[in-house]
């Protein structure tokens, strides 16, 4: 499981505000990922008569400041994450071969920029698919667009901050189900002073997923873009404290039993194993009327399918009454 620090449009244009924000995430956590909103043409992402066009247009950052920005990353050894508004954003942030990419839930289904970002992709990318605040059918026709195997759906939106009703944990259940050949994530979006903020998280991750996202800040509480659900780095870092016990916890998901479940089960002091009801004689056939079984303090290496499985086998040599049958003495 592998987390993700979030900053979206947290910087509102400040680039030394996003610099020290995204060297702390670098230098304080132990992020997987760091992921960035890259926009940088306004004008393909909104038309003029959108409210939030004339904000986004002043503070949007050149490709020079984007290479300030993602040179933090690079030289503290991390990770990007870069999610993309427009085609013009494609050809500048694939030059730095990112493993994780996304298109936003608002995006899902611009043919023109999923076209786009296809003929880019290599064998190693895995493309994100916000899939949160959309319905089935969206979610298909962007499925088959893409037409990748190293597909990751997406989970969760932003409400400002999502409200436990609106989350749906069942039904994000369901749509894992429906592409179980995809991995998942989760993008939890709880208020960042909700005292059951680390608890969603985890509730979220615990369905299984693959990525957790988590919007982080160096200044929580202030009202900049996103601060609803963006949470400060003690946060955080718990958060990834807990879900690297909750993947200890998951484990690998083989039916075959691990080292735990075999010294639990042994055959004798904790399962019960065949004891020999009588002496038995060399050259004797086992039948079921020979033994019980029963919990002792001798241990055996045949479990109770392999005793019945064994009637009829040739003991090896005299058995006393009592004995805790092992392989050894069947031939």
């Amino acid at each position: 499981m592998q987390l993700i620090a979030e900053t979206a449009w947290h910087h509102d244009g400040d680039l030394e505000f996003f610099k020290k924000l995204v060297e702390t995430i670098s230098v304080k956590t132990n992020a997987d990922y760091i992921k960035f909103h890259l926009s940088l043409d306004i004008d393909e992402y909104m038309h003029t008569d959108h409210p939030g066009y004339s904000w986004a247009k002043e503070r949007v950052f050149s490709e020079t400041q984007w290479n300030e920005i993602f040179k933090i990353v690079t030289d503290n050894g991390k990770k990007l994450m870069l999610l993309f508004n427009d085609k013009k954003a494609i050809d500048f942030g694939m030059k730095y071969k990112p493993e994780l990419i996304e298109i936003h839930s608002v995006c899902l289904n611009d043919i023109k920029l999923l076209n786009h970002l296809k003929s880019k992709l290599n064998k190693e990318t895995h493309i994100i698919l916000g899939v949160g605040g959309t319905d089935l059918y969206e979610v298909e026709q962007a499925v088959e667009i893409i037409d990748s195997k190293n597909i990751v759906l997406m989970h969760g939106f932003q409400n400002y901050p999502t409200k436990y009703e609106d989350i749906n944990f069942s039904k994000i259940r369901k749509i894992m189900e429906l592409y179980p050949e995809f991995k998942h994530g989760y993008a939890d979006h709880t208020a960042w002073d909700n005292d059951n903020n680390v608890l969603i998280t985890l509730l979220g991750a615990a369905l299984g997923m693959n990525f957790i996202e988590k919007h982080v800040t160096n200044t929580t509480g202030e009202g900049r873009t996103d601060w609803q659900a963006a949470i400060g780095m003690e946060m955080f870092i718990e958060i990834q404290k807990k879900l690297k016990i909750l993947s200890l916890a998951n484990g690998n998901g083989q039916l075959k039993m691990n080292k735990g479940e075999k010294a639990y089960s042994t055959f004798g002091s904790m399962k019960k194993a065949a004891i020999l009801k009588k002496d038995m004689k060399k050259g004797d056939a086992l039948s079921v009327d020979d033994f019980d079984f029963k919990r002792t303090g001798q241990s055996s290496d045949l479990s109770q399918l392999d005793i019945l499985n064994s009637i009829g086998k040739i003991i090896t040599q005299d058995l006393n009454k009592g004995h805790c049958i092992n392989k050894f003495d069947l031939q």
